[in-house]
């Protein structure tokens, strides 16, 4: 991911092409994206630092995630692409498309496997309840039994 954010920032400077969009969209993506960021990292504290497997000893459903999965990721996202729009950068875009949402993506299927393993139904019951990278707008899957 670092990779792709990387090779978004040179892109977007040095490509040559340019989209007719204010500078000032794609800076104000960029700050909404970069708050959303740390607002997560309020929320994952030493659990952001590290592997892809979940170093908090708890499930963390409040906060960010109450709404998706993994805001770390979509937060990702909405900077890289507040980095794209703010230099105009078609390839920028192209890029964000095909490299960084991809990898976003992966990882966090990665992550959710390992939180699974990790914390089992608990996990489960909260990955119906929500979304993946965006909020999740259907109800919940109702289980069987006991009313």
């Amino acid at each position: 991911m670092v990779l792709c954010f990387t090779t978004n920032i040179f892109t977007g400077f040095f490509d040559p092409t340019e989209m007719p969009v204010p500078k000032e969209i794609g800076l104000a993506i960029l700050v909404c994206g970069s708050l959303f960021f740390v607002y997560v990292l309020l929320y994952l504290r030493s659990g952001f630092f590290g592997e892809t497997e979940p170093r908090p000893d708890f499930l963390i459903t409040k906060g960010p995630y109450r709404f998706c999965r993994h805001p770390q990721y979509l937060s990702f996202i909405v900077m890289v692409s507040g980095l794209d729009l703010m230099s105009r950068s078609i390839l920028g875009i192209v890029f964000t498309l095909t490299l960084s949402v991809p990898s976003a993506v992966y990882r966090a299927k990665v992550e959710d496997k390992l939180m699974r393993r990790r914390f089992g139904k608990e996990w489960e019951d909260y990955a119906d309840r929500v979304g993946f990278l965006l909020p999740n707008f259907r109800k919940p899957k109702k289980t069987r039994g006991i009313l």
